[in-house]
């Protein structure tokens, strides 16, 4: 295996081909930046190149939301009895920006003003991950603070997400009492998983829970995607190595498709392999490294073992390590 020199003075380029996290610093930044390599006290230059494009549809939110400003007499509506669901479900990052926007597009005078009907809010926000988690502490400090988060860190899939809301969320009813069990409402993109909804809907007896999907952002390919890594490789062809992580199969298609890559070539392949600097390729887990080999017969040079900012930088640190000089 040939040997990576030691360069420990020159930064350390890794693109991420994902959107940065939106209203604090992505997690991957976060990570890597307080992480040098160990074996060589070289730093990170994190840099991110989004491979895809969402748009969001704050429309169906905010006609949700406009039930909490509506009157009853001369007094609006301040309580969460009289919103229609009983918390809400978020599954990506995407979701809670999409909710974010609806907030913030929202009137401060408007007649049937609902921001202070909201800050009285009192239900579960249900977020899958820790980052998903990050970004609703924002909402709620500024739009709910009564609200509570539940999941995060104890919720890394949408599977561990739905055994925790069957587990927290009928604690907050009473059947015996008359109470009326609502509904949760699923805010996600136009291409989703059903596992939560699924699970919770499925769920036997008085542990079944309803929920109703709202669909708030549609996904597509970035069109800007194959000029934007040609310009990030061209911005960081002064470092000794480099490396690319791929999130997705899309992901891997995008950038292949950028290099003009063929499974029956190895010019691409070898080109970054010998270019200055050299590219090492990393993906977030073993779907998108299985796909790579099988569609385009890639192998990439690690894949992590866990999806999160501390399984790829461990990957890459063995790696390197197995190969510095």
């Amino acid at each position: 295996m040939e040997a990576i020199e030691n360069h420990s003075e020159i930064p350390i380029p890794i693109i991420f081909l994902k959107n940065p996290s939106a209203g604090h610093t992505d997690p991957y930044t976060s990570h890597f930046v307080s992480h040098p390599i160990s074996s060589q006290s070289s730093l990170y230059k994190p840099m991110y190149v989004p491979v895809l494009e969402h748009n969001s549809d704050t429309a169906p939110i905010l006609d949700v939301l406009s039930q909490l400003g509506q009157s009853k007499g001369p007094d609006l509506v301040t309580t969460s009895g009289d919103f229609p669901y009983g918390g809400l479900i978020f599954t990506s990052q995407r979701a809670v920006e999409a909710f974010a926007s609806a907030l913030d597009s929202i009137p401060i005078d408007d007649v049937h003003d609902i921001n202070e009907p909201l800050r009285q809010l009192t239900m579960p926000l249900y977020a899958v991950g820790p980052a998903t988690a990050r970004s609703l502490e924002e909402i709620k400090k500024r739009h709910m603070p009564c609200c509570l988060i539940r999941g995060g860190e104890q919720a890394g899939t949408g599977d561990l997400l739905a055994k925790l809301i069957l587990q927290d969320y009928n604690h907050f009813w009473n059947p015996a009492a008359g109470e009326r069990k609502k509904p949760l409402l699923f805010l996600t993109g136009a291409k989703h998983r059903d596992i939560v909804p699924a699970t919770l809907m499925s769920a036997p007896g008085n542990q079944r829970i309803e929920v109703q999907t709202m669909v708030v952002y549609a996904t597509s390919e970035s069109s800007s995607f194959a000029s934007d890594i040609a310009k990030t490789l061209v911005a960081t062809s002064t470092a000794h190595i480099r490396w690319v992580v791929i999130f997705s199969p899309t992901g891997g298609d995008s950038l292949l498709g950028a290099l003009e890559w063929s499974a029956d070539s190895n010019n691409t392949k070898s080109s970054l392999r010998r270019a200055n600097p050299e590219t090492f390729i990393a993906t977030i887990g073993p779907t998108t490294r299985d796909y790579m080999k099988k569609t385009f017969d890639f192998s990439v040079d690690v894949c992590a073992a866990t999806p999160s900012p501390e399984g790829v930088r461990q990957g890459i640190e063995e790696f390197m390590r197995t190969r510095v000089v």
